[in-house]
């Protein structure tokens, strides 16, 4: 498709700016169909151009899509639609345990962001993030690549408003979306006064997701954060696996490698990022 850019906000201005600066590049776009796969296209080439990382964000997506392939929906200036390429840095701290999951690492590195611009998110493991007992935003993250050539893939979703309704979740189950500004009367902001938010959030969060993708020996202390965050602590869910209901139990907390950690009447066990939980209370 042809892709046009456009000038989205005094935010992605001010990113292109600070990119310059960096060795990055930032592609602001008035439409695309996935802004994922706008950089699985062209980061290849904004690589051989010089580029040390690169940011695509769009004013719309026509086919954008969280994980699992389920579709994201993406309206003309809803929200925040935006994916980063960026080149695995090896850690340089190899000792103690494994690498933690990326998906729960930048989430709870977005999340700061946003609580310390007063919106109480949380996070919904594995990779989504909840204003106020429902989806306001969630990423999807991919490794791709070879060799010396590896990069991450990550895409981020954050509804400045919400959507009118979202597809079913994979349990099956409808899913209720919350738009960030929602929260505003109560900080005393006016909606309409929000422009100036957009373009404060859209830099700090790309620039947070950027800082944190390339620095993986902090990615520990960021799931720290993650456990924090976890609007499942304490609560009863169900795990999902392929399309069908397993165990349930309370959720205990989010383990450093990423696996959550569920009491069942069968006792504890770890549930892995390949599956899905339902909240039931």
């Amino acid at each position: 498709m042809a892709y046009s850019s456009v000038a989205l906000s005094q935010g992605a201005d001010s990113l292109m700016a600070w990119a310059d600066a960096q060795g990055g590049r930032v592609v602001s776009l008035a439409e695309v169909d996935s802004t994922s796969d706008y950089l699985r296209a062209y980061w290849p080439t904004f690589q051989r151009d010089g580029a040390a990382w690169a940011v695509c964000l769009a004013d719309r997506q026509t086919a954008g899509r969280g994980r699992q392939g389920h579709a994201w929906l993406s309206a003309p200036g809803a929200g925040l639609w935006c994916s980063l390429a960026v080149p695995v840095v090896p850690r340089v701290d190899m000792a103690g345990d494994a690498t933690p999951p990326l998906s729960l690492v930048l989430a709870a590195a977005l999340i700061d962001v946003l609580r310390d611009a007063g919106f109480p998110v949380m996070l919904k493991w594995p990779n989504d993030l909840w204003l106020s007992e429902r989806k306001v935003g969630g990423l999807l993250i991919e490794q791709l690549g070879v060799s010396r050539a590896r990069y991450w893939l990550a895409g981020i979703g954050i509804n400045w408003q919400a959507p009118a309704a979202l597809p079913p979740d994979k349990t099956g189950g409808s899913v209720e979306a919350a738009g960030l500004f929602d929260a505003l009367p109560a900080m005393g902001v006016l909606p309409n006064d929000s422009t100036g938010l957009r373009a404060e959030l859209t830099d700090r969060l790309c620039r947070r997701a950027l800082e944190t993708i390339r620095a993986p020996d902090c990615w520990s202390d960021w799931m720290c954060r993650a456990d924090t965050y976890s609007v499942l602590s304490g609560r009863r869910v169900q795990v999902w696996q392929d399309g069908s209901p397993q165990s349930s139990g309370f959720a205990e907390r989010i383990e450093p490698d990423g696996t959550l950690m569920i009491n069942t009447d069968a006792g504890a066990t770890r549930v892995g990022g390949s599956a899905s939980v339902r909240l039931l209370i």
